[in-house]
């Protein structure tokens, strides 16, 4: 007979790895902008890149960090919900 099911202590593992991706991005967008902001580069094209930065880049990379933490939650409800069934 097939497992059907989970465990929940892999589940609440994949999600801190999750979370821990999330945090991941958030870093790195920290790192990116402190890089680019002591970069000596100037004209147009910085410009350019750093209104490209500042918004869509920025914000989709701070979606998919939220997108991580939300299925993060997901996993460690579904995890309880395993528990729950199981007692």
């Amino acid at each position: 007979m097939a497992l059907l099911g989970q465990i929940p202590e892999e589940v609440d593992s994949l999600a801190a790895d999750l979370d821990s991706r999330a945090g991941d991005i958030e870093t790195l967008i920290s790192a990116i902008a402190s890089k680019l902001g002591a970069t000596t580069w100037t004209g147009p094209d910085r410009d350019r890149f750093v209104g490209d930065w500042n918004s869509t880049l920025t914000s989709n990379l701070r979606n998919v960090a939220g997108s991580l933490r939300d299925a993060a939650s997901v996993a460690r409800q579904n995890a309880e919900q395993q528990r729950q069934a199981s007692a």
